[in-house]
């Protein structure tokens, strides 16, 4: 059961060494040889680490000798992508030149010499190991001389997927009920519910029911939710509870102070009937820092609150409801367990185990939920008599100690079950904070830029199977029970995950093991020198709004792949010096989000990092992009969806100016970055020129793109972009749009934001397109004529005035694959006319703030697929017209889920 993250690195290095060689093999001439001698030797190595991580524990040596082998495997792989990259840029030409300047920083004499004998010094240590293993019994001479085990058994069975069961919980009906029932009476002074109990017995779970319960989403018009956790930062779960409650935009809100702010909640509270979530309350003092922002007095809303410590919510609200939650008895642990494991397979054989061993294995979690799921995802796994025995014998052995023990050792025996190349994937995670949203497709592409996804993981095919390939990974850390998923975008997929705090603390705690990864604030550094091997991952994480760099030695990280700084928000105060970066020679992710420099400028040195591939400037606070960049050849995700926020120049002076100068500059140097797959340019730009973009073949993702800035060589096509985001400034753009979109033949999501004169034909958009926004469009001519006609269209979303006109239709088999329809602020939309036999498909349908909307579609009644109807901010007599005994009442009568939100006034 037993593999550690050794073996994973080694496969990787191997891969990607043999992609070298294949790749760059004319940048390699000279050290050919001794790389493919190097790769055999690393290859015979990883045959036989499973039989030494097994073994471990038995001894300091063999733990001090996978550590060092681990580094080795690095040392090879940088030292000859140092090489090969070097050698290309000294070939190359152009604003590849710079790199020159560059290498004294990454290998001083690079010569072929210095190289070969590198790796033959590195050759000759990953023998010496293998004998060190052999010499303590690790592996014997007949294993070596054969070659280590036969690929038939390094090969691992593919496992099938099954439902994660998030969305259906057992053994919370009561406890459901009793809290839905709190919260929708009406009377005075009491108004904080709480959720009490140890970690793992599923408080933020029941929280999730209560919070989407249809009853509840009626009764409040306005709900947020937001975690608090240990470090509570009080701005921003104010900021967040007014996003959730109000309809301000993030920008709006942050300008405020907090003063306002707080005038502000207390004023929707009072107005409108909300529900505040304060999930994973820790302490007293917390709550002082938030009670401000709630009225106690002349309100109907109210608070929902989740801890581990009964104190707590006594002290918000002593004449509250308290509500604590209580271990699942052996019944209902029965049914949870066999719910997960049984969802994958419902076989005999399965049913057989589940009766023989299930009571015997519950009786080992303690009746908590989290324990359960998390041995129900590894069961589910296993096919075999023999696995569920091996299971159960090492739940018996690790789990007679106290409650949270328990469940630290049931998190081991999943990491531990988990295959090879899923392991560093899962302690990845532990860079974020606790209670963190970690975005999908970021994750994953970290995941590739690290190399834990290499292309024969997926053997060829489309461009973006290793994308597929990560989301892939990350449905089975779902499955598994390791990863909760956070949000799901209009079409189900998993767009948000995080962590359970007790699996993060576990992650960080293995991850700290294995000196995967490092936390400024979690592991003090200086005694960073006492841990085995370099440092290879630096999360830099701040804990309140102190300057989170401060007191950080970069120098003393020179083999650095990953470098994340994340902060709570762009108020917090962290600092990078303008020469920090070349001191990441080797790194290859660098997430800088709400990074800030003292002179508001990108460091130059940042184009000496020749190895990056992913780089994240998301809300940095920067007015320009140095050229430099354009020597990052590795690159493959470029976010610089930045941010600039002139301060010291009075708003009298800046004039008209004030909003050009406030547009950070792009270099026009793309034309070199051919390996990029992901760029997002800022929200707002300027460029001197246009931007070239006909080389980057390899284009996924196309982000806040404006039309009229960028030059395309005739004939070129965006063959592999499937999600473009175009912004238009001005109207004289709409031809350079038609032609963007037209050159776009496998487009899956398209955003369109800014006025648009003339809408694209239907023939000049893909018909791949599934997803489609219009923000801020201002069409006069009806657009639904067009959109219907798309074929494999699932969602569609019209916001702030994207349709100007009174009327729109959709036509009889128009939409015929539409799942979900969103309409928000068309103020001038009087009739949406919906024709029998129109979108046959739709599931959700979502309208809000068409005030001047005269009555809902009649042809909604021949919808039978329609599940979700929400209707929020228009005036009371729609309400009254669709509800029970309303005129409009039969057309909607078939939909299962109808909410009013924010309906009770006249608009």
């Amino acid at each position: 059961m037993v593999e550690s993250v050794v073996s994973s690195v080694v496969s990787g290095v191997v891969t990607r060494i043999g992609n070298l060689l294949l790749q760059e093999a004319i940048y390699l001439n000279g050290v050919r040889d001794n790389v493919q001698e190097l790769q055999t030797e690393l290859t015979l190595m990883q045959c036989f680490l499973k039989d030494a991580d097994a073994r471990q524990n038995e001894s300091a040596i063999v733990k001090q000798s996978l550590a060092e082998m681990k580094d080795l495997a690095y040392d090879a792989e940088d030292v000859i992508a140092t090489y090969a990259l070097t050698v290309a840029s000294r070939q190359g030409g152009g604003v590849q030149k710079a790199l020159k300047r560059c290498c004294s920083i990454l290998d001083e004499g690079i010569s072929v010499h210095k190289v070969g004998s590198t790796i033959d010094s590195i050759k000759t240590r990953v023998s010496s190991l293998k004998q060190s293993f052999q010499d303590y019994g690790i592996i014997s001479e007949s294993i070596v001389q054969a070659g280590g085990p036969s690929s038939s058994n390094e090969t691992r069975e593919q496992r099938q997927t099954f439902s994660h069961l998030e969305d259906d919980p057992v053994g919370f009906d009561d406890n459901l009920n009793e809290l839905v029932e709190f919260l929708l009476k009406e009377e005075e002074g009491i108004r904080v519910a709480s959720i009490c109990g140890m970690g793992g017995l599923g408080k933020t779970t029941l929280a999730k029911m209560v919070y989407h319960d249809q009853k509840v989403k009626q009764h409040f018009g306005r709900r947020a939710w937001v975690y608090i956790s240990q470090q509570c930062q009080r701005r921003q779960v104010w900021e967040d509870i007014l996003i959730g409650l109000s309809q301000m935009g993030k920008d709006e809100i942050r300008k405020l102070n907090e003063a306002d702010i707080v005038d502000k909640l207390h004023h929707v509270q009072k107005e409108r009937r909300c529900l505040v979530v304060l999930d994973d309350i820790w302490n007293d003092e917390s709550w002082n820092n938030l009670r401000h922002a709630f009225p106690f007095k002349d309100t109907k809303s109210k608070i929902l609150l989740t801890s581990r410590i009964q104190q707590v919510s006594r002290y918000v609200d002593p004449g509250g409801f308290l509500y604590e939650l209580q271990p699942l008895n052996d019944a209902t642990s029965l049914e949870l367990l066999e719910k997960i494991v049984l969802s994958r397979r419902k076989d005999f054989v399965t049913k057989t185990y589940m009766e023989e061993f299930g009571k015997e294995i519950i009786g080992y979690c303690g009746g908590l939920p989290l324990a359960i799921t998390t041995l129900g995802g590894l069961l589910a796994t296993k096919q075999k008599r023999e696995e569920w025995e091996d299971v159960l014998r090492h739940v018996k052995s690790h789990l007679y100690e106290e409650q949270n023990s328990r469940v630290m050792k049931v998190l081991g025996l999943s990491y531990n079950d988990l295959p090879w190349h899923l392991k560093p994937c899962f302690l990845y995670l532990g860079h974020f904070p606790e209670d963190f949203e970690i975005k999908t497709n970021e994750l994953i592409r970290m995941w590739i830029a690290e190399g834990f996804i290499s292309q024969n993981q997926h053997g060829g095919g489309r461009e973006d199977a290793m994308e597929d390939v990560g989301d892939r990974y990350l449905r089975e850390l779902v499955e598994r029970c390791m990863v909760l998923v956070g949000e799901r975008d209009r079409l189900g997929r998993i767009s948000t995950s995080r962590m359970h705090d007790l699996m993060r603390d576990f992650c960080i705690s293995k991850a700290q093991e294995e000196n995967f990864l490092h936390i400024t604030n979690i592991l003090s550094m200086k005694h960073r020198e006492e841990k085995i091997g370099k440092v290879r991952r630096l999360a830099i994480i701040s804990e309140s709004g102190d300057d989170a760099c401060k007191g950080i030695k970069f120098n003393e990280y020179p083999y650095l792949r990953s470098l994340l700084h994340l902060l709570p928000n762009w108020d917090h105060q962290s600092y990078f010096k303008a020469s920090c970066f070349k001191k990441f020679k080797l790194v290859r992710v660098l997430h800088l989000n709400n990074f800030k420099n003292h002179n508001r400028k990108l460091p130059k040195d940042i184009g000496c990092l020749i190895h990056l591939r992913y780089l994240s400037l998301a809300q940095c606070r920067v007015c320009n992009v140095p050229s430099s960049i354009g020597n990052l050849r590795c690159l493959e995700t470029l976010d610089l969806r930045i941010h600039f926020y002139p301060s010291s120049i009075s708003e009298n002076v800046l004039g008209k100016m004030r909003l050009y100068l406030s547009k950070p500059r792009v270099p026009n140097v793309f034309m070199y970055m051919k390996q990029l797959k992901h760029l997002y340019l800022p929200g707002d730009y300027r460029v001197c020129g246009k931007l070239e973009l006909g080389n980057l073949y390899h284009l996924q993702t196309l982000g806040n793109v404006q039309p009229k800035t960028i030059q395309i060589p005739a004939g070129f096509k965006f063959n592999r972009l499937r999600d473009l985001v175009v912004k238009t400034t001005e109207r004289a753009q709409d031809d350079a749009l038609n032609i963007l979109v037209s050159i776009c033949p496998h487009i899956y999501m398209l955003s369109l934001f800014g006025v648009i004169k003339k809408f694209p034909e239907a023939h000049q958009f893909s018909p791949n397109i599934a997803e489609m926004s219009l923000l801020c469009t201002s069409l006069e001519e009806d657009p639904m004529a067009i959109l219907e006609k798309l074929p494999n269209l699932k969602s569609l979303r019209l916001v702030n005035k994207a349709f100007l006109g009174k009327s729109m239709v959709c036509s009889e088999r128009g939409f015929p694959r539409l799942q979900s329809l969103y309409l928000w602020r068309i103020h001038e939309l009087e009739e949406l006319r919906v024709e029998e036999g129109a979108m046959s498909s739709l599931q959700r349908l979502k309208i809000g703030y068409c005030m001047v909307l005269r009555t809902i579609p009649d042809g909604l009644r021949f919808i039978t697929t329609l599940k979700e109807l929400e209707i929020e901010h228009l005036p009371k007599s729609f309400k009254d017209r669709l509800g029970k005994g309303g005129p409009d009442f039969y057309k909607v009568q078939h939909v299962p889920s109808l909410v009013f939100l924010d309906c009770d006034e006249e608009g």
